[in-house]
């Protein structure tokens, strides 16, 4: 794999609770870490993915630290020395590693391979499915845009696909994607729920200091935050991604606040149609502007990059601002024949 010797000294992070489960996280690294053969790899020892160097005999440096979360992970290889972290995971998983990389001041690329039950977000390189054509292909580096969340004023964490306040996330269950109760997850109890609006009356958005959408305009609806990243695919569409200028404007991020419940497994045609029609708010986040936003209903939980981080209630308050160029992301290389197709579509 050529590709790799540009990596430096390379730490793995996998996470076997991911959307694919054990079994397959296994098999996807029975691919990957062959290819790291004769490359300075690091891990912590007694992981998951230690034993998997283990059963496919890859020689690399295993180091000592307390075996936990991702971003505890991360921080023993950012004192390893790592110059590449490579992520095995879903969005909350490569969140996680993106965050503690940005918080750090790093300079340490992330290459995220997506195992969740989305791999929507701008940190996964590859997705499973795609995993051996990208080893073989050319890479690129990728700065990625993000939006630091603040609960009550304490640091979050970094949003680099979405944050929400919603009363459900997605999970995976015997290969099915489904939604899955915020709270319940909060206090370890897994089990699934209806999504239903965190939304109401005393829900409020402001804007540096400025209350801009309050009530009725909010209620029954969900607010969806999102840094703004890979925003050529929208120009020149009247319809496409948040339906929001951001992308011309020069945001970083932007704030969306939709009249029904949008994020959800099931979305059908059904469920649009009784939506209608649907209203969109757009609230730009350009550097240095600060969005808040209040009065949730309890039962919900702000979710970041589709994990729950804290119980929401009315009296708590969401803070975001953006962050630019948070992390370096290695993604497959773009092709001169596609570079010159998308200058043709303008």
């Amino acid at each position: 794999m050529s590709a790799c010797q540009h990596l430096g000294r390379i730490g793995v992070i996998a996470n076997p609770c991911a959307g694919a489960g054990p079994d397959a996280l296994q098999g996807i690294l029975a691919r990957l870490l062959p290819a790291l053969r004769e490359r300075d790899v690091v891990l912590v020892a007694d992981t998951f993915e230690a034993a998997a160097a283990d059963a496919c005999g890859l020689d690399c440096r295993k180091v000592r630290g307390p075996v936990g979360d991702a971003c505890g992970l991360t921080r023993e290889l950012l004192e390893a020395g790592v110059d590449t972290v490579i992520g095995v995971g879903g969005d909350g998983t490569l969140g996680d590693i993106g965050s503690v990389l940005s918080s750090a001041g790093s300079v340490v690329r992330l290459l995220g391979v997506g195992v969740g039950s989305s791999n929507v977000g701008p940190l996964v390189g590859t997705t499973a499915v795609e995993l051996d054509g990208f080893l073989a292909s050319s890479w690129a580096d990728v700065p990625v845009h993000a939006l630091e969340v603040r609960f009550d004023g304490v640091k979050v964490g970094l949003a680099f696909h979405d944050a929400t306040v919603a009363n459900t996330f997605f999970g995976t269950r015997c290969g099915r994607r489904v939604d899955l109760d915020a709270a319940a997850g909060l206090r370890g109890e897994d089990r699934t729920a209806d999504p239903i609006s965190a939304c109401g009356q005393a829900t409020w958005i402001a804007k540096n200091g400025r209350r801009l959408l309050a009530g009725a305009e909010l209620e029954g609806g969900q607010i969806v935050a999102s840094p703004l990243n890979d925003t050529d695919a929208c120009r020149g569409k009247a319809v496409s991604g948040l339906l929001c200028w951001g992308p011309y404007v020069g945001c970083l991020g932007v704030v969306a606040a939709a009249s029904a419940l949008m994020i959800r497994t099931r979305l059908g045609r059904n469920d649009l149609e009784a939506a209608e029609p649907l209203r969109i708010f757009h609230l730009g986040l350009a550097p240095g502007d600060v969005v808040e936003m209040g009065g949730f209903r309890l039962g919900s939980a702000l979710v970041v990059d589709g994990t729950p981080r804290c119980a929401a209630s009315p009296a708590a308050i969401v803070s975001l601002s953006t962050v630019e160029g948070a992390v370096v992301s290695i993604r497959r290389a773009a092709s001169p024949r596609g570079e010159m197709e998308r200058e043709e579509n303008g």
